[in-house]
């Protein structure tokens, strides 16, 4: 299966969090993102805990900017299994095997997932948010962790 193509372990604990902590935090990393509001020629990504950004970072591509984000966090020696990435991306199958590699338990985009995606984050149980734009977002895979 996908699963063992890509040697990724599946979430074991989930990430508790409520719909209005993504939205906030949501609401910070759209006003960190200077770059793309005055060029709307990069994209953006960040580390967060529920409650707050951790690590901020922009590129051209958007593989760029989560590698930053991994490789400070890497560095810096954060404890990624109860954290979740924000990205102004789409989240490509490739995107998802970085998280899912990490063990991150929760992305969330103001883009859209591919399918393949969605379906390898539901067998990893990976929780996947997209399209988060104001008030508004989709939920396409839930390992029991988002609250309402």
């Amino acid at each position: 299966n996908v699963i063992d193509s890509f040697k990724s372990k599946k979430i074991e604990k989930p990430l508790d969090i409520k719909i209005e902590e993504i939205r906030d935090l949501m609401r910070k990393f759209n006003k960190n993102s200077e770059l793309f509001l005055n060029t709307g020629g990069v994209h953006s990504c960040a580390l967060c805990s529920r409650s707050d950004i951790l690590i901020f970072e922009e590129d051209i591509g958007r593989h760029n900017a989560l590698d930053k984000i991994l490789g400070r966090a890497f560095i810096e020696g954060i404890d990624l299994s109860d954290k979740l990435v924000l990205t102004s991306g789409r989240i490509s199958y490739e995107i998802l095997i970085k998280i899912a590699k990490r063990a991150i338990p929760l992305i969330v985009s103001r883009s859209a997932p591919t399918s393949l995606a969605v379906e390898l984050a539901r067998e990893l149980n990976i929780a996947v948010v997209g399209f988060t734009r104001g008030e508004k977002m989709n939920i396409y895979s839930s390992f029991p962790s988002l609250h309402f």
